[in-house]
């Protein structure tokens, strides 16, 4: 007696269909629908669902997105702190428990398990599940901490946790440390292991504890790293000193983020240069109340020759009172950052004077990006009679909503072309959602009728 399975039914619709001459009398679509129906039919008998059918390829990639979309949301929730994280459910986890089949498939993309969460009382035994089933891929390390009892940094758990990212640093290719708590015995670490597959260190300082992390110079041998994140404020960040040594051994990085006020000039006289000859893009976010000394020797302390990229992130900041300082340094002195191309701009406002200095320092610009809240704030300056020359590269516009006046724009348009100093590009964020509507077709009519200029959207 044969058995006919899903399978087998499967096999025999795709031979019946091969086997139509090529001018059938019925029409195609009868034929699909009657072996449809029995491949349904099979498939209820046996208790069958057609998700079973799907190829191990494009369930690979199913799986992939699906872990994707899930760090992408973790990393982007301002609730990502360590008790929420160790709470979520681990996507790949849950992938790999739907069924034998999924199982299969996801222990066998090692890919799959190479981010490793650390936490302190964590299960050691799930962090040697990953690493086994991750097959010596590269890594992605994170380690978050929160308050203990006694001090953290003699915790045996912290120890332990310490010691796992140690002796896998070697395989590392992201590592991002942020605790409540100061974490020296780990970063003094670095000073005696090499790490030659590091790419990419985030870390982020306790804010509130006055304690310095480095009593030593920090040399981290990392070769190819990139990228480097610092997030914390001065009383707790590195001393000019380290901080120089620090980059000066970082040859191979072409992104530079600082956050808060990572870096102690308050307590420092010596402000020792450092040159990053492979520095492509530096992000600024100074916190709120920063020291009046920190943005104007930043811009001091580093010199980048191939910088394209400036991000100037001014949100958090409490008041321009604490960027003044910046402002007059870039309205006296030469312009820190010549080969800037691309300067964004966040703030939720910027005076007069504030625009005068950019346009000084950074007037190379070809691509200029402003948050919401100064856009009319940045055309009403472009456009005054005394400043019609500012940015006189400036060719992009970027706009992160399309809350504007447009009349502004259609004004600033106008005068950068008759000047010879034309805008042809304007991209809006959430311009595509409205790019149908009868107002904003009406506004892209009148932007084509007094310059060749392309609309657009991020």
């Amino acid at each position: 007696m044969i058995m006919i399975t899903p399978k087998v039914e499967c096999v025999a619709m795709t031979q019946d269909l091969a086997r139509l001459p090529g001018k059938t009398k019925r029409p195609l679509y009868h034929i699909v629908d009657t072996q449809a129906l029995r491949l349904k039919q099979a498939l209820v008998t046996y208790g069958v669902s057609y998700i079973s059918f799907i190829p191990n390829e494009l369930l690979e990639m199913i799986f992939v997105e699906t872990v994707k979309a899930t760090r992408a949301d973790e990393d982007s929730s301002s609730s990502c702190v360590p008790t929420s994280l160790r709470l979520r459910p681990r996507p790949e986890l849950l992938l790999a428990s739907v069924s034998q089949h999924w199982r299969a498939v996801a222990l066998g993309m090692p890919l799959l398990w190479t981010e490793i969460r650390l936490f302190l009382r964590q299960n050691v035994d799930l962090v040697n599940l990953y690493l086994t089933r991750s097959q010596g891929q590269l890594l992605d390390i994170r380690f978050t901490g929160i308050h203990s009892q006694g001090l953290p940094e003699f915790d045996p758990d912290y120890l332990r946790i310490s010691c796992i990212i140690l002796s896998h640093i070697h395989v590392c290719r992201r590592l991002e440390v942020h605790g409540a708590f100061p974490f020296p015995k780990l970063l003094d670490g670095f000073k005696h292991i090499r790490a030659p597959m590091l790419e990419e260190l985030i870390v982020h300082y306790p804010l509130d504890i006055p304690h310095l992390l480095f009593t030593e110079d920090l040399l981290l041998s990392a070769d190819r790293l990139t990228a480097l994140t610092l997030n914390g404020l001065w009383v707790s960040g590195l001393s000019p000193e380290n901080f120089s040594n620090l980059l000066s051994h970082l040859t191979s990085l072409t992104h530079l983020t600082l956050i808060g006020e990572p870096v102690d000039y308050v307590r420092s006289r010596d402000i020792p240069v450092v040159e990053l000859p492979l520095l492509q893009t530096m992000i600024l976010k100074p916190g709120p109340n920063i020291s009046r000394t920190y943005m104007p020797t930043i811009f001091r302390a580093i010199r980048a020759p191939a910088l394209r990229e400036l991000v100037l992130d001014f949100h958090t900041a409490t008041s321009s009172r604490d960027l003044q300082s910046l402002v007059d340094k870039l309205n006296r002195g030469a312009p820190p950052f010549p080969s800037v191309r691309l300067l964004t701009l966040c703030s939720r406002s910027m005076a007069y004077d504030g625009w005068h200095a950019l346009a000084h320092a950074f007037s190379g610009i070809t691509t200029l990006s402003v948050s919401k809240c100064i856009v009319n704030q940045l055309m009403g300056f472009l456009s005054c009679a005394g400043r019609r020359d500012a940015f006189p590269n400036l060719r992009t516009l970027l706009f992160d909503d399309m809350q504007f006046e447009w009349s502004l724009l259609l004004q600033l348009l106008q005068i950068r072309e008759a000047a010879g100093m034309p805008v042809r590009e304007v991209k809006m964020r959430g311009f595509r959602k409205h790019a149908q509507s009868e107002l904003v077709g009406k506004l892209v009519a009148s932007l084509a009728t007094y310059t060749p200029v392309v609309i657009g959207w991020t």
